[in-house]
């Protein structure tokens, strides 16, 4: 899931995104961590933007209470590609 995420004041939070159809809340942390949060009811979606504290509100209402998994994009340098692509053409080279 990509969802569009909306930038919030928060000292913990830096955007969150919901998708409806799926139940699934998207949250960018301070860190730069990326997480999914699934079977999350639209109402605790709700509760969390319209909170002005949102981390604690996020920690009591979601975090631990929703299987969640990283979508964090990995690194991405131009340097690793170029390496990642020479080893996938000659599979011989060790890794």
């Amino acid at each position: 899931m990509r969802v569009k995420r909306v930038p919030v004041e928060s000292k913990s939070l830096l955007s969150i995104g919901y998708d409806a159809a799926s139940a699934e809340l998207e949250v960018e942390f301070g860190s730069g961590r990326i997480y999914v949060y699934t079977g999350v009811p639209e109402s605790a979606y709700a509760w969390l933007m319209r909170s002005p504290g949102k981390g604690g509100l996020f920690n009591r209402m979601i975090r631990d209470q929703y299987p969640f998994r990283d979508v964090t994009p990995g690194p991405c340098s131009g340097e690793s590609l170029i390496d990642d692509l020479r080893r996938s053409l000659n599979p011989n080279k060790p890794r």
